[in-house]
């Protein structure tokens, strides 16, 4: 059986359809203020360097922990959010692969200790830095005919891709103020990290004469890690104007585990020469070291404030991760057929700088309306193997709503929306003599927050 170029060409378009959605459809996993916190921090999308005004300064900055007017316990905050995520097909004619997710969004828990310690306010918060959790399945099925007029060759193919990723702190304040204008503070953080992730691809093709030939990759990731950090802020309060500054270190891994497999398989005749190409590619390696590391980071805020009217905003710099091995899958033995590798399950970040904006009027004595902007630009960065991550699209925020106090209770509503998107291009494998082809690729991400919470 001979194939035409333009039926080479075809295979490569459904291999391509089929492989482009497995790889490049991840949610946001390559951002850093993709999630934010407190009441406050919700209406104004972070940007809170640079103000003292809920128990969220535990992490935006810890040197504003210590003038909090109101440090109460967040007794309830709920965020529902809606998420969609779609991948652009090559044909236009065919359905784009999406998927979308609705629930409620991580939030964040904190409080204040009854007790002092070395003249400054304790604290403590549990919050949620990344969260994902999805499945999304990609079908293409073609017949193409081939040089012989009566000859038709059947395409079929079906990829599966599982994902659930979670990077939870825990972490002890401690802050203090120095005079009437300046305060000091830092948050000690406990993080544990969990990542799992399947990929499971699936190319057949059958053809007249008896014909066949198939090939099949399936790729898992399962592991966990732990690593300690701190954050140390300052505020200087000068009436109309407060300034901060918080800096965060780098990430200490402490420990981790986890299992990785790769198989790659081909059988049948894939480059059409009469002779079996049978052959598979194995990678295993269960409860070996893994390891997770994080970058520093320093953010600016500022606020001024005109009676009525106060204006925030917030910029943060954070610093680059060199590449190394989240987990490592050594050589095992091998057999007939079958060619055992090595396979490193990579990470690497680039730098990135966010900024933002926000606005809070204070229309009675009992209301107050919240608005802000921010960018969040994705720290992706290729690597020589498995990068972990492939978000590569930058995402931006909208959000604003009101905070009303009533009864003593205050009482916060709101909404949030962030959108991005970008081509993207990626390269499939040969499959015997199927050529490696690159196809562009659209990714279009948005999510819709529905924001309510309580505060006593």
């Amino acid at each position: 059986m001979t194939a035409s170029i333009h039926t080479i060409a075809a295979l490569s378009i459904v291999a391509a359809c089929v492989g482009l959605p497995l790889t490049g459809a991840q949610a946001q996993d390559a951002q850093y203020w993709n999630l934010h916190y407190g009441t406050h921090g919700e209406l104004m999308s972070g940007v809170m360097v640079g103000s003292a005004l809920d128990l969220s300064t535990t992490f935006y900055n810890p040197g504003a922990f210590s003038r909090v007017a109101d440090p109460s316990v967040l007794l309830t905050g709920s965020v529902f959010e809606i998420q969609q995520l779609r991948v652009a097909q090559v044909d236009p004619a065919e359905k784009s692969p999406e998927l979308m997710t609705a629930g409620p969004s991580p939030s964040m828990v904190a409080g204040v200790f009854g007790f002092e310690w070395l003249d400054g306010r304790v604290g403590y918060s549990f919050l949620t830095r990344q969260h994902t959790d999805y499945r999304l399945v990609a079908r293409d099925g073609i017949v193409v005919g081939l040089d012989q007029p009566a000859d038709t060759l059947s395409i079929g193919g079906e990829g599966i891709l599982e994902q659930g990723m979670g990077e939870y702190w825990a972490g002890l304040t401690w802050a203090k103020s120095l005079g009437d204008r300046y305060s000091i503070g830092t948050t000690g953080y406990g993080v544990y990290r969990s990542q799992r992730t399947r990929v499971q691809g699936l190319l057949q093709a059958f053809g007249a004469g008896g014909y066949s030939g198939s090939g099949t990759t399936v790729r898992e990731l399962d592991c966990w890690s732990g690593r300690v950090l701190a954050k140390i802020g300052m505020l200087a309060d000068f009436g109309k104007t407060k300034a901060g500054i918080s800096i965060t270190t780098p990430g200490l891994h402490v420990l981790g585990q986890g299992t990785g497999m790769l198989l790659r398989s081909v059988t049948g005749d894939v480059d059409f020469d009469g002779n079996s190409d049978a052959g598979a590619v194995v990678s295993y390696a269960e409860d070996v070291d893994a390891e997770f590391r994080s970058p520093a980071s320093i953010a600016l805020g500022l606020s001024y404030n005109f009676d009525i009217l106060t204006l925030h905003a917030t910029t943060e710099y954070f610093g680059s991760v060199d590449q190394f091995n989240v987990l490592e899958s050594p050589v095992t033995a091998t057999g007939p057929g079958v060619t055992s590798v090595e396979v490193e399950y990579q990470y690497a970040a680039e730098p990135v700088w966010n900024a933002g904006g926000g606005v809070e009027y204070r229309f009675s004595d009992s209301g107050t309306a919240y608005g802000a902007f921010v960018t969040d630009r994705s720290a992706f960065q290729p690597v020589d193997g498995t990068q972990i991550v492939v978000s590569t699209w930058d995402i931006y925020h909208l959000s604003g709503g009101v905070a009303l106090t009533l009864g003593g209770t205050k009482l916060t509503l709101g909404m949030g929306y962030a959108w991005g998107g970008r081509e993207i291009q990626r390269q499939i494998p040969p499959v015997g003599d199927l050529p490696p082809t690159v196809v562009p690729q659209d990714i279009d991400y948005s999510r819709m927050k529905f924001i309510i919470g309580f505060s006593l």
